[in-house]
C-alpha cells in the first residue's frame, strides 16, 4: 500500500472518531443559552457527596425585583418567593470547563462564587467548524470570490489537525489537510 493511502486511511479514521465523539457530546443540551436561563449541571465528583443541613440565622440576598429585571431571569425564579438570588458572577470564556462553587458564610449570611478552570486534556477530539465566503483581488485573476469550509477535529497540546476545502470563481478547487499550532 502506498504511503499516501495509509496516511489518508489514518486521517479518515481520526475524522470518523472525532465525528462520533462530537455526536456523543452534542447529545446533551448546551450548558449556556442566549435565549433562556438554564440550570448548570453539577460538578460530577460533587454529585457523589452527601448533603447536610446547616442552620443559618439569615441570608443576604440581592434585591429580587431589580435583579430579575436587569438579568431577565425566568419566571421560575421571578414568580417564586421561595427562590432568592444570593450572588452573581461572570466567567470568562475558556476552551475547557470551569468549575463554579457558591460559598455561603453562615455567620454573615453573605455568599460568593469561586471559580477554577479545569485544564484541557493534552489530547482531545474537538469539533470546530467554519464555513465562509471571501472576495478580493488576486495577482493572476483580478477580482475573485471563493467559498470555503474547515473542520478542526483533533488537538494535541496546541497543535490542531483538520481538513479544509475551497472553490473559487476562477474554477480552482482545493481539498487539504491542515495542521496548525495556536497560542
Amino acid at each position: 500500500m502506498k504511503r499516501t493511502t495509509i496516511i489518508a486511511i489514518i486521517l479518515a479514521a481520526l475524522a470518523l472518531a472525532a465525528a462520533v465523539v462530537a455526536w456523543y457530546r452534542d447529545q446533551y443540551p448546551a450548558v449556556i443559552s442566549r435565549t433562556e436561563s438554564v440550570k448548570v449541571p453539577e460538578i460530577k465528583t460533587v454529585t457523589k457527596i452527601k448533603t447536610v443541613k446547616v442552620p443559618v440565622k439569615e441570608v443576604v440576598t440581592i434585591e429580587k425585583e431589580v435583579v430579575v429585571e436587569k438579568l431577565k431571569l425566568p419566571d421560575e425564579v421571578a414568580k417564586d418567593e421561595n427562590k432568592q438570588v444570593i450572588t452573581t458572577g461572570e466567567v470568562t470564556p475558556y476552551e475547557g470547563k470551569t468549575n463554579v462553587v457558591a460559598v455561603l458564610d453562615t455567620k454573615t449570611g453573605e455568599s460568593k462564587l469561586i471559580a477554577k478552570q479545569q485544564p484541557v486534556p493534552f489530547i482531545d477530539f474537538e469539533n470546530k467548524k467554519e464555513i465562509g465566503v471571501r472576495y478580493g483581488a488576486t495577482i493572476k485573476n483580478g477580482m475573485e470570490a471563493d467559498i470555503y469550509g474547515r473542520w478542526d477535529f483533533l488537538r494535541i497540546g496546541n497543535v490542531h489537525l483538520g481538513v479544509y476545502g475551497e472553490a473559487n470563481t476562477s474554477g480552482d478547487a482545493k481539498a487539504m489537510v491542515g495542521i496548525s499550532y495556536r497560542w
